[in-house]
């Protein structure tokens, strides 16, 4: 990755290598982002999202840059491939998957309100994201390695947010 900005932060440039993206890459320390958040996000062929996530405020749209997959929207599997953008309310619960013959890179991009990340930490700018680890998408239904993972995310998740309590 390559970075470069304006002596007056009039811009900042970065630049990925889309073809060697991890999972998922969140840009916006490296892009100075305060209103914008954007996900940068590439499945391996055949691999998606493990569980569902919604969001408090955050309203998304996801544009499909390369490959075909689908969408979990509220329980309706919906087909995604190239040039097709889907904006999503944020109480809907969503989830990605890449279909069996490419990989699928999507640019998720949202609005960010006043005020965030809550959390200075965050690992994302808008920190409002409500992820659902019991609720797993079909195409990982029963799959017991799956399951025990989320189940492990959870925990972690639990522990995470009693010790921000404790630090109150």
């Amino acid at each position: 990755m390559s970075q470069e900005s304006s002596s007056n932060d009039a811009f900042t440039k970065v630049n990925f290598d889309f073809n060697n993206l991890p999972y998922l890459s969140n840009p916006w320390r490296q892009l100075n982002l305060h209103a914008v958040a954007i996900g940068l996000i590439k499945l391996p062929q055949g691999e998606g999202y493990t569980f569902t996530h919604s969001h408090a405020q955050q309203e998304e749209v996801y544009i499909v840059i390369e490959g075909r997959g689908q969408m979990l929207l509220d329980g309706e599997l919906v087909d995604i491939g190239k040039g097709d953008l889907v904006r999503v309310s944020p109480q809907t619960k969503r989830a990605l998957k890449a279909n069996e013959q490419a990989p699928l890179l999507v640019i998720c991009a949202g609005g960010v309100a006043r005020g965030y990340p809550e959390n200075p930490n965050a690992r994302y700018l808008i920190d409002d994201g409500i992820p659902d680890y019991d609720d797993v998408p079909p195409w990982y239904r029963g799959n017991q390695e799956i399951i025990k993972r989320n189940n492990q995310l959870k925990e972690r998740m639990l522990k995470s947010q009693q010790n921000r309590q404790q630090n109150l």
